[in-house]
């Protein structure tokens, strides 16, 4: 099961004008939505939930909310975590909290296209595994994006 997260339409939803995730608690509200919103419990096993999450419109996300938001999630959650519409900034505050915390997820590029953010060591294995489960597909030349 693949569950669409739209970041900024929750974002919304607890601030009602701002589109910057920044600071602690406002990470730990934003996810505490989307876990009451998508997520009973946490996978028991590989065959946990698959999580789109979409940064489009956020505009600051800082390294507080990307802990709270993106680590915990894949941590607690999801199995895989594919994130949308990450602009450079926000990728520049993702990475390092991936590589520390021993994390990895996907970038979706435009047309579909997925590429590891933080430690890729698992990233061919798992887009295997997508494949597999027809949860993705290759494209041409090599390259996997979800179905």
């Amino acid at each position: 099961m693949i569950q669409h997260i739209d970041l900024h339409a929750i974002l919304q939803q607890y601030n009602g004008f701002y589109a910057d995730l920044v600071t602690r608690p406002t990470g730990r509200a934003v996810r505490e939505s989307i876990e009451r919103q998508f997520f009973d419990s946490p996978p028991r096993d590989t065959d946990g939930p698959i999580a789109v999450i979409d940064f489009t419109g956020v505009g600051c996300l800082d390294f507080s909310c990307a802990d709270e938001i993106v680590a915990k999630l894949l941590r607690d959650h999801v199995w895989v975590l594919v994130l949308r519409g990450m602009t450079d900034s926000h990728r520049e505050a993702i990475e390092p909290v991936l590589e520390t915390a021993g994390l990895m997820a996907f970038a979706a590029d435009a047309d579909g296209t997925l590429a590891p953010v933080g430690p890729g060591d698992r990233a061919d294995a798992l887009l295997e595994e997508l494949v597999v489960r027809r949860l993705a597909a290759r494209l041409p030349g090599g390259a996997v994006a979800l179905t």
